[in-house]
């Protein structure tokens, strides 16, 4: 789906809305310094309230900053994944990858379904090499996310689910830390597989996140984590997590506006720091479910409102990553199926560079191996879905069609035994005939299991070269204390 008159309108809209909010209110900077730096360089500032308002001329300068695209690298800086400024013109191809939007895993709750058992528990470091590994190797899998928090290693997990990643995976790496302080750690490794500072900012193969609180509002520790990596040139997500009904309106518009608006003022806020930072336009934003009190992330409206967002980002020619896959399910079952598929196909129409979720499943609350491994199959019939039918000189079946009318059979003719492949065979959803079905006795969900602990047992990604593993563990030692090393 490319934007028709009403999607200009709405992101015209949301956008003159969010201007006026940022003009008249503005937005709270809770970190002093960047306060302050931000106020030297002509942003009106209200220091009793923290508040910063953001001028026209400011906007209009922060958004010609921007850069043209956005690339992640893979962990040899050799093969680029670029997501363009705008979405293509009709009939045209290639947004993100070249299989259009890039999927990438969940994160980062604290609990996983165990593997072997399937009861839900806390996720520990293990887990984190694990789903590493395994996103590492499922085909659909584009960007690798830690997708669980490693519980059992205390504050600094973040940094420890870096370093994992990096030895488990060849993929780009999306993450986030939580000091500025375990930024310049992250950095020294990434630099160390990249090859140099220049190289990781040239390519770089690792992009971070950070979370406003709608509305208007970022922690102090995420602005200056924010700023920390800014300055070595890593890209940014801006992704809100807006709450229709509670941190923001319910109408979904409405939300949209909240989304858009914190977002927004960060966008002119590192553009005016630090020109032509890398950014991309994030949402995992959903409405309150007002009988429960919950967050609904299956429900249709999320995959709606980030769509929106997705929208928004197209607006200001920046890549989106947008929440989508979701799932309230606490199982492999035909409410994951319609949730995933309910919140990620408006992402895919509105052309969303990346899509956030894979492997989800409780509200976000949970990883589930078992989901992962489904959830890339269902990507790839995704993927072929929105292909679309392709224009092409009908001679050749037109010629057939006449040959074979009235009542004639298509099965042997050398065109349908040449083209037949393009059409999608699933490996793990079942196409055979009931009494085929029934004699092999495997669920879904046994499948899945099984397939993932094929993978984690065959699978294993490309080792670091022994000298920047070594110089991974020295960087994590002097950060975490002189008992940290990695496992064989």
């Amino acid at each position: 789906m490319y934007p028709s008159p009403l999607d200009n309108s709405i992101a015209d809209l949301v956008h003159a809305k969010s201007v006026e909010i940022l003009s008249e209110v503005g937005f709270c900077v809770s970190d002093g310094d960047a306060l302050g730096r931000l106020e030297a360089l002509g942003f009106p500032v209200d220091r009793e309230s923290n508040m910063v308002r953001i001028t026209p001329e400011l906007l209009e300068t922060a958004l010609a900053r921007l850069p043209d695209d956005v690339k992640l690298y893979n962990r040899t800086g050799d093969k680029p994944a670029s997501f363009p400024r705008s979405i293509p013109s009709a009939g045209e191809t290639g947004r993100g990858f070249d299989r259009g939007s890039c999927f990438m895993g969940a994160g980062t709750p604290v609990n996983v379904f165990d593997l072997k058992t399937g009861i839900r528990r806390p996720a520990t470091r293990q887990d984190v090499c694990d789903l590493g590994s395994l996103q590492d190797a499922l085909p659909q899998v584009d960007i690798v996310r830690p997708t669980v928090t490693a519980t059992n290693q205390g504050e600094s997990s973040d940094l420890v689910e870096i370093a994992e990643l990096l030895r488990h995976t060849t993929k780009p790496v999306v993450h986030r830390t939580l000091s500025p302080e375990r930024v310049d750690a992250a950095v020294e490794m990434l630099a160390a597989v990249a090859g140099g500072l220049d190289a990781l900012r040239a390519h770089p193969t690792f992009a971070t996140l950070y979370c406003p609180i709608s509305p208007g509002y970022f922690t102090p520790e995420n602005v200056r984590c924010m700023l920390r990596w800014a300055e070595y040139g890593v890209p940014i997500t801006l992704l809100s997590m807006a709450m229709g009904g509670a941190s923001a309106p319910a109408t979904l518009l409405g939300e949209l506006v909240v989304i858009n608006t914190d977002i927004l003022a960060w966008i002119v806020a590192l553009q005016t720091l630090y020109p032509s930072t890398p950014l991309l336009y994030g949402s995992v934003s959903a409405v309150l479910d007002m009988r429960t009190g919950l967050l609904p992330l299956g429900a249709p409206e999320r995959g709606m409102v980030n769509s929106g967002a997705a929208l928004m980002a197209h607006y200001y020619g920046i890549p989106s990553m947008c929440g989508g896959l979701s799932s309230d399910a606490k199982e492999l079952d035909a409410q994951a199926g319609y949730e995933k598929a309910v919140t990620a196909i408006p992402l895919l129409l509105e052309g969303t560079s990346i899509i956030y979720g894979v492997g989800a499943t409780d509200a976000g609350s949970t990883i589930s191996y078992g989901q992962m491994v489904l959830d890339d199959e269902m990507i790839a019939g995704l993927r072929r879905m929105i292909q679309g039918i392709t224009l092409h000189d009908l001679d050749e079946e037109v010629a057939l069609i006449k040959e074979n009318t009235p009542r004639g059979n298509f099965l042997k003719a050398k065109h349908t035994r040449r083209t037949f492949r393009e059409h999608w065979q699933p490996q793990i959803m079942s196409r055979d005939a009931y009494e085929a079905w029934q004699a092999k006795g495997e669920t879904i969900s046994g499948i899945c299991r099984r397939k993932a602990m094929d993978v984690l047992a065959e699978h294993q990604p490309p080792l670091l070269p022994p000298n920047v593993e070594a110089e991974m563990e020295r960087v994590m030692r002097r950060y975490l204390g002189p008992d940290f090393h990695f496992d064989s």
